[in-house]
C-alpha cells in the first residue's frame, strides 16, 4: 500500500503541534466559527489526497 509522504508529514507535524493548535482553537475571545475552520482544512485535505486515486487501486 502506497502511503503519501506529505501527508505522512503533515500527521507528523500536526501531532506536533497539537497544543499550540488546541489553544489557538479553544482561546476564549476568538470567533465562534474557528473549530470549523480547522475542520473544512482537514477535509479538503483528504479531498485532495483521495482525488488522484483510481476506483481500481485497493
Amino acid at each position: 500500500m502506497y502511503i503519501n509522504r506529505a501527508l505522512v508529514l503533515l500527521i507528523g507535524l500536526a501531532i506536533i503541534f497539537f497544543p499550540t493548535i488546541a489553544e489557538w482553537i479553544t482561546n476564549g475571545d476568538t470567533t465562534w466559527y474557528r473549530p470549523y475552520q480547522l475542520w473544512l482544512l482537514v477535509v479538503i485535505a483528504a479531498y485532495w489526497n483521495q482525488r488522484t486515486r483510481y476506483p481500481d487501486e485497493l
